[in-house]
Formats: structure tokens, sequence, C-alpha cells
């Protein structure tokens, strides 16, 4: 019976060809990916771990642990454009590097990585939601009144509990700042004591800012904002300049508003008579949180 053969040739050329073909492909999707992502490979980028947060109009970067970044091989973009957070040199753990967006919409904040050759690796990035002019947390109207939060800001709680989750090896709880502000879930709350502290452990949980002050009663107050007590609500004192609030009005409750002078106060309830007196409130019984934009 007459065979059938191939030369060396004919066989191994078609293997060849498929190799090539493969090969080709590969170039060209890689090609065609670092076009369309605008991202390259590059060199390898370095392993470390970055927060970001926000704190009213701030935007924060932390780098939490890992490498360095060595200056001039990092970029910090809003929305794709780079921006100031005022970085000058290398980036090492345990720093936190800031920026004021003042009035600009915020939606992704994202850190990339250049290194020395121009590739581009995305390290961390996150969506933000700031909204621009209008939409300011800190600036709280009522009854058509606005008034000015950020002189008196602490940090938006939702920011507190991140950072919270992701500590340092070694620390374990952020402290609250005394007579400052923190928002959660259209609540304002204002932090009465030193020392109180979101641990680890509480925000691994992911309290909501009510939650947590129900697990640590009387440190927090919670911002009455339905309505605002005024001088109209008050009425001549026993002494020369004094005045007191109307029976009807009079506050219990801490967290009462109170406007004077284009000055927000809050009650904090530490003295059972609540009297005014020409330009001043009565020391301990009031804090200032705000100032009415004219």
């Amino acid at each position: 019976m007459q065979g059938f053969s191939r030369s060396k040739d004919e066989a191994v050329s078609p293997v060849i060809g498929t190799i090539l073909i493969i090969a080709l492909t590969i170039v060209i999707v890689g090609i065609f990916a670092s076009v369309l992502l605008g991202y390259n490979a590059g060199e390898p980028a370095p392993i470390l771990g970055i927060s970001i947060g926000q704190e009213g109009n701030i935007i924060t970067v932390t780098h939490l642990n890992g490498a360095v970044l060595p200056a001039g091989t990092y970029k910090i973009l809003v929305d794709g454009v780079e921006k100031d957070f005022g970085e000058t040199g290398d980036f090492r753990p345990g720093m936190t590097l800031r920026w004021d967006s003042g009035t600009e919409t915020v939606g992704t904040v994202s850190v990339v990585y250049t290194g020395t050759d121009g590739g581009k690796t995305m390290l961390m990035q996150k969506t933000i939601g700031k909204a621009g002019s209008g939409g300011d947390i800190k600036i709280l109207e009522i009854n058509g009144i606005k008034f000015d939060l950020s002189n008196y800001w602490g940090a938006e709680w939702e920011d507190i509990v991140e950072e919270a989750k992701n500590l340092p090896s070694g620390w374990n709880a952020i402290t609250l700042i005394r007579h400052k502000i923190y928002y959660g879930e259209g609540e304002y709350w204002f932090n009465l004591n030193d020392g109180l502290r979101l641990t680890k452990d509480e925000a691994n949980l992911n309290p909501s800012l009510s939650e947590f002050n129900q697990a640590h009663p009387n440190k927090m107050t919670h911002i009455i904002i339905t309505r605002i007590l005024t001088p109209d609500n008050t009425t001549n004192g026993p002494g020369t300049g004094e005045r007191t609030f109307n029976a009807d009005v009079r506050p219990v409750n801490k967290g009462t508003l109170y406007c004077s002078d284009t000055k927000l106060y809050l009650y904090v309830g530490k003295k059972p008579i609540t009297i005014f007196s020409s330009g001043r409130i009565n020391d301990g019984e009031w804090i200032q949180i705000g100032t009415q934009i004219i």
C-alpha cells in the first residue's frame, strides 16, 4: 500500500505561521489597550496603602503604610485634572496631603504613579461626590437664613469611619476634636468632650453618627436645625442691659440654636438660667458654632 508523507519544511511551516499570528495578535491587543485606557505598564508600581477622604471642603490623601513615593513620581487628580495638594517631596507613611476644594464640585479623586518612564498606574481612586457652590454642607440654612459653619467644622462622619478602618498598624482609634461639628446622614452633631474616640473595631461595624452617640451618651449634642431663636424671643431682664428668653421658648434641650449680632450659638445647657446681656452671651451656657452670611 502506498503511503503518504510530507517533507520536514512542509510540516513545520504551518506551526511557525500560527505562532507568529498569535504573537502579533498579543502585540496589537496590548497597543489598543494602552491607547484606549490611557495607561501603560511602565515600571512596576510600588506597593502601599492610601486613604482618600473629605473634611468639609478639604480633600485629604493619607499614606497609611508601605513604600515611599519619591517626589515627582506621582500625581493626585480630581476628576482627571491634577490639583495642588501641597506635595513638595517624598510621600511617606503617616503623611496627609490636603487640597481645599472651595466651591468646586468634586467627583472622583485619584492617586496615579507615574514613575520615571512616563507610565501611569492607578494606586487609589475614590468617589467623593461633593457638590459645588450651593451644595456645601458647611452652609446651614434655617428659615431662609444662611450660616457659615466652616470655622467650627470637624469632618463628615463617613470619612472619619473610613479613616478609622484604615489606621496603620499600632494605631487603634481616632480622637474627635472638642467643640467641632460632625455631619452624617443629614444630621449635625457638636462634640462637647475631650478624648472622645472612634476605635478601629467600632468603625468596622459601620456605625451611623446617631448609633455612635447612642454608644457614647452625653459626649456630643445633636444640633436642632428645625428652628432658630432670635432676640425677638427675649424680653428685658432684671439687670441693666440684660435680656432673658420668654417663658414659652426658653431652651430646655441641648442643641437649641440662637442668632444674635450675626453669630450663631448652640445651647449646651450647663447653667439653669438663660440670660443674655448687651454684647455678649453667658459663658458656658452657649457656644458659638457659626456666623450669619449677609
